[in-house]
């Protein structure tokens, strides 16, 4: 592990008018988390707070990114899982760098990184549940004894808030709800955008940007545009996937036994992928499950319909109707009449796709993503507003 370097120099006292919180992260590099935790260190300075990353493996950053990252950064340095003599040396790490608030993520932050900060002697420790952990009676009895030491956990929506204190025995006073944002997307060009992809100017657009994998459920809605193309036989319906995961080759066989191999398009991994959707028509999250889906904020952004099914919690993001469509059930006919009604809506001129992009303003952006961070970690230390 290099040793640590910091822009600013460690004060005395452990709280001052600028709280201290550190990011541990596994890592720095790709989206969800990482993205989130990248937004953060960049933001969070402008509000007032002194950010630190610590990365248990090595960050993934090339140098421009690292330069740029906002915070600064150490690397704890953990070589593989066998490597296990990198516990001490984050205990040591967070000692050294003794901030007033140790803020943890995913799997390592939950374990590793929460009880190094206790072990460290960090006053207060956060936690954002990011995703779910496969459950047994050892993770149980760790998840107890270090929730008891962690002040607040951050979840997404209120569903989840429910949930996580409900399954945790956590009191909803110490669970904080704050969604993740996302930068505005960039505008692009529909009609050269559609081009590049070999996307028919007058095609109805169905758009996913997400990872190929079984949660995302993509076979839904390639089942309801054949249904779309079979019973309704629009010639204009085409379905657009952004993305690349185990189940590419799966889902492009089934698609070729569908018949529908030049109605569906495969863009593979598209770091421009939010962007895309200025040239889509409306999108479609068939997910089985979602806790903070970022595609689904970028594209209200932009004003693009969202139609999805219904997963725990995509209420607290879709208001049927008003906002976007929620599909009745699970069933192909069900995603196949919520696509119906929201291109009916479309055509007619509802205005939903205005009410999809005013809600993301308030929810998914950067902004207040960042100031209900700052606020939460002054109330947390007593700091000054």
């Amino acid at each position: 592990m290099a040793p640590v370097t910091l822009r600013r120099p460690i004060r005395a006292s452990a709280v001052g008018p600028r709280p201290r919180v550190v990011h541990l992260m596994p890592n720095l590099v790709g989206g969800g988390a990482e993205s989130v935790v990248r937004s953060l260190c960049a933001g969070l300075p402008g509000e007032g707070i002194d950010v630190i990353a610590v990365t248990i493996y090595a960050s993934g950053l090339d140098p421009i990114a690292r330069a740029t990252l906002g915070a600064d950064l150490v690397d704890v340095g953990r070589r593989g899982r066998r490597d296990l003599g990198y516990f001490p040396r984050l205990v040591k790490t967070l000692r050294e760098l003794a901030p007033d608030i140790v803020h943890a993520h995913l799997h390592t932050g939950q374990y590793a990184g929460r009880l190094a900060a206790a072990l460290a002697g960090v006053p207060t420790i956060v936690f954002t549940a990011h995703g779910a952990e496969p459950e047994s009676a050892l993770r149980r009895t760790v998840d107890r004894m270090l929730d008891a030491r962690t002040a607040r956990f951050v979840v997404f929506t209120e569903a989840q808030r429910n949930d996580f204190g409900r399954k945790r025995g956590v009191p909803l006073e110490r669970i904080a709800v704050i969604a993740n944002g996302v930068p505005q997307p960039a505008v692009r060009d529909r009609a050269s955008v559609r081009v590049a992809l070999n996307i028919p100017a007058s095609a109805f657009a169905l758009y996913a940007a997400a990872r190929f994998s079984p949660v995302k459920n993509h076979r839904l809605a390639i089942e309801a545009l054949a249904l779309l193309h079979g019973r309704d036989k629009p010639d204009d319906v085409h379905l657009v996937f952004a993305g690349t995961g185990p189940l590419e080759s799966e889902l492009r066989t089934f698609v070729r036994e569908l018949g529908l191999t030049e109605r569906v398009h495969f863009l593979g991994f598209r770091a421009d992928a939010a962007a895309l959707g200025n040239a889509m028509d409306l999108f479609v999250m068939p997910s089985i499950g979602e806790r903070m889906p970022l595609a689904l904020g970028e594209a209200m952004l932009i004003g693009l319909v969202p139609v999805v099914a219904p997963w725990e919690g995509c209420a607290d993001f879709v208001r049927d109707g008003e906002t976007g469509f929620i599909a009745a059930d699970y069933s192909a006919d069900a995603f196949a009449a919520a696509i119906r009604r929201a291109r009916k809506a479309r055509e007619t001129g509802a205005a939903v796709a205005e009410n999809a992009a005013a809600f993301a303003v308030n929810r998914f952006s950067l902004e207040t993503m960042m100031r209900r961070h700052a606020d939460l970690y002054r109330s947390l230390v007593g700091a000054p507003a």
